[in-house]
């Protein structure tokens, strides 16, 4: 046996090292849609925003759960937020129930 740590802590170690990147890349993301939205960039705060999504999703598997998981947590916590009239968003233009229609269309 060769003195190396076994190969189910390196890989536990290399999911840990991922995890906190994408979490390092988060913050990263947020603070281009904050500069993208200061300087009036709609490409730079799209950009922001569209990678804020997509490493929720990455880390939600780097994390162990299945992606519809999220999925189901998004739409349970966006009907909270539509009965407790989140930040007004819902009264004042009905964006939450915009949302819902989207994500979770009623055919």
């Amino acid at each position: 046996m060769t003195g190396g740590a076994p190969v189910a802590e390196v890989d536990i170690v290399k999911g840990l090292k991922a995890i906190e990147e994408i979490k390092v890349e988060m913050l990263k993301a947020q603070w281009a849609m904050q500069e993208g939205s200061l300087r009036g960039s709609e490409g730079d705060t799209l950009q922001g925003l569209a990678d804020l999504v997509a490493l929720s999703y990455l880390l939600t598997r780097r994390m162990g759960f299945d992606f519809s998981k999220l999925d189901r947590t998004l739409l349970q916590r966006l009907e909270e937020w539509k009965t407790e009239d989140h930040h007004k968003v819902e009264t004042q233009w009905g964006d939450i129930s915009l949302l819902l229609s989207y994500l979770a269309p009623e055919d």
